[in-house]
């Protein structure tokens, strides 16, 4: 069982351990350039210090804390095939800063093939910094004999020892089938986190996180009209206030055991920072002056409290988050970035508009991810030698015009151009078996994308749409019929939350979208609402 230890975190057992012979740490924590299974990440400029490791674990530095420092759990993410990143934050008082001396702090982490850590095969410190909000990134390496996992680990500091967490590497060469799932948008006030719970249950290999980790807003919930919680503070909008925001989330028990389970693979989309912002301007033009110093103030925040192979962001300038990763011969998967470089919506991003779209939606500049990004995804999808090629990004791909009105201009209606290039460029090279996960939309959905002329195009990709983990329904389900007529979709749903379990093997791939009965009933029942399957070598979802 993966749990917390007994007496409050505390060590009730001896736990001298030797270090596993010739262990050490990949203190540059972006991967090699070489590296198969981890594509396209920027280079690394600083890394988490470590410290050599004593002969026995239990010469840890004497540190006091008031209460226990793993309050808000552990976590590990970005496998490749050599090892894996291991994630934590000291927070004795996470709601308020942390509660942490303005200093650095050694912490131990382990890595063992078993939840006893009989078999410790990885051990190191790594030190958990006062300007990174003591947020620990350790990059584990079990080493080549050990194989790919699963592999157990915690943390040890002072007299505490953290939940253990489950985690494993990507795996190399052939692959039978492998499972994980898709997931987003999980705003605190709007439900618990019952779908994390069944996450959880289900431990699957890994999970990639598509966006909204948090929500921006402010605490003006009322418990009990709709709402789950509160947030209870004001809208963030400085580094100090996105921590606090972001331990609030962490502090769940349920995306705890979530995170526990399995590695994840995570970006973000608009809420990690504020609703609909583009590039560098925010939502509301009036708060153009503080963005760049808001938006740099979220980018810290994100990195400090997810389990990713990349380095803090800069003082100044891009922040390179997208990147490419494998499973095996199985899965080849990039995951792209649709905020940081994306030019401002058009037409004033009016929303349920049934007027023709402005001239501006049509400029061929318009873009949603870049000019660089998109050039990189050219480069990268269909050349890893992979059965399936996947995009992980963050709003709805599929061709949702009405009457040619654009309904939402945050989603990749209003960036016509950039999405008829990137569907083009599938279509003329051709690349196979193309399945695009997204989120953002808190509705289920299952999509055909064509290359040309809506509903008679070149089929290249299926999308599959993840409802939301907790955060609320956009569209109402009585508009289910009028989203069905839309030539390129194949279902909706709208009520419910949940998230996307995939089954894949080199011949089928199977998505289960698993809905919540009631967001708002912390007992709630989860049940599986419809399964696609698409069949290698073909662009097309149906039920089974």
């Amino acid at each position: 069982m993966i749990a917390a230890c007994s007496d409050d975190g505390k060590d009730a057992a001896d736990t001298t351990t030797t270090a596993a012979a010739d262990t050490t740490l990949d203190t540059d924590i972006a991967p090699s350039t070489d590296a198969p299974t981890t594509t396209g990440a920027p280079t690394t400029t600083s890394a988490p210090t470590t410290t050599a490791l004593p002969s026995t674990t239990n010469e840890l530095p004497a540190v006091d804390f008031e209460s226990d420092p793993f309050s808000l759990g552990v976590a590990s993410g970005d496998p490749d095939e050599t090892s894996v990143v291991l994630w934590t934050r000291l927070a004795p008082d996470p709601l308020a800063g942390g509660g942490m001396p303005d200093k650095h702090v050694d912490v131990q982490w382990e890595l063992a093939t078993d939840e006893d850590f009989a078999d410790v095969v990885a051990t190191q410190y790594a030190t958990a910094r006062a300007d990174h909000a003591h947020s620990v990134h350790a990059v584990a390496e079990p080493g080549a004999d050990a194989g790919p996992g699963p592999f157990f680990y915690r943390f040890r500091v002072g007299d505490y020892t953290s939940a253990v967490g489950r985690t494993r590497l990507a795996p190399s060469g052939q692959v039978d089938s492998a499972n994980f799932v898709s997931a987003s948008c999980q705003d605190y006030e709007d439900g618990f986190y019952i779908a994390h719970r069944d996450i959880a249950e289900r431990s699957p290999d890994f999970v990639v996180w598509l966006g909204d980790y948090i929500y921006e807003g402010g605490g003006e919930a009322t418990v009990g009209e709709g709402k789950a919680r509160t947030h209870a503070t004001p809208e963030p909008k400085d580094l100090d206030a996105y921590r606090n925001r972001y331990a609030l989330y962490k502090s769940d028990e349920h995306l705890q055991a979530a995170h526990a389970a399995c590695p994840w693979f995570v970006i973000w989309d608009d809420h990690e920072v504020e609703n609909n912002y583009a590039a560098d301007t925010p939502q509301d033009t009036a708060g153009l002056a503080g963005f760049a110093d808001r938006r740099r103030a979220a980018y810290q925040a994100w990195w400090e409290h997810q389990p990713v192979r990349l380095d803090p962001p800069p003082a100044t300038g891009e922040y390179r988050i997208y990147r490419g990763i494998r499973w095996g011969d199985l899965i080849g998967m990039m995951l792209l970035d649709g905020r940081q470089y994306r030019t401002d919506q058009a037409c004033n991003d009016v929303i349920l508009s049934t007027d023709p779209p402005c001239p501006e939606t049509f400029d061929d500049a318009r873009t949603m991810i870049g000019g660089e990004q998109e050039q990189w995804l050219f480069d990268m999808i269909g050349t890893q030698g992979t059965t399936w090629n996947v995009i992980g990004q963050q709003t709805v791909m599929a061709d949702i015009t009405l009457n040619g009105a654009v309904l939402n201009y945050d989603q990749w209606d209003g960036y016509p151009k950039d999405r008829d290039r990137i569907l083009q460029h599938l279509a003329d090279n051709p690349v196979p078996n193309v399945v695009v996960l997204t989120g953002d939309i808190h509705a289920a959905g299952v999509a055909v994308l064509r290359a040309g002329d809506r509903g008679t195009g070149t089929p290249v990709a299926v999308e599959f749409v993840d409802t939301s983990i907790s955060s609320g329904a956009i569209a109402p389900g009585g508009v289910k019929d009028l989203i069905l007529a839309f030539p390129s979709i194949v279902d909706i749903e709208l009520d419910h939350r949940g998230y996307t379990h995939h089954t894949v093997t080199p011949d089928t791939w199977t998505a289960e979208y698993r809905i919540v009965t009631d967001a708002l009933d912390e007992a709630s029942t989860v049940t599986t609402y419809k399964t696609f399957l698409v069949d290698a070598g073909t662009v097309d979802a149906r039920v089974i």
